[in-house]
């Protein structure tokens, strides 16, 4: 069952974001920003942008989730991946 979204009555600091305005920086959802989170919390390495947790309540820096884009620039398949792969197959006429 997915996570409700959480409802802060202050602000963020300056320079952090809580999870609603970071999923729509990173273009990830909240449920994988929470899976993210737990990834990092369990092995120190995180495969989305890193959270920090203040006064109980996770963040995510401005500018973290920015290197992260900036280091995850190319997002589609990998060349290996497109050398490998098959073609498609051509459509089917409607019998």
């Amino acid at each position: 069952m997915p996570r409700s979204t959480p409802q802060y009555k202050q602000p963020a600091p300056p320079g952090y974001v809580y999870i609603v305005e970071a999923a729509r920086l990173s273009g990830r959802t909240i449920e994988t920003l929470y899976k993210d989170r737990s990834i990092q919390r369990r092995t120190g390495q995180c495969p989305g942008p890193p959270s920090v947790t203040k006064n109980r309540k996770a963040m995510w820096r401005i500018a973290d989730i920015d290197a992260w884009l900036e280091s995850t620039d190319h997002l589609g398949p990998s060349d290996e991946q497109l050398r490998y792969s098959r073609a498609p197959e051509p459509a089917r006429a409607a019998a």
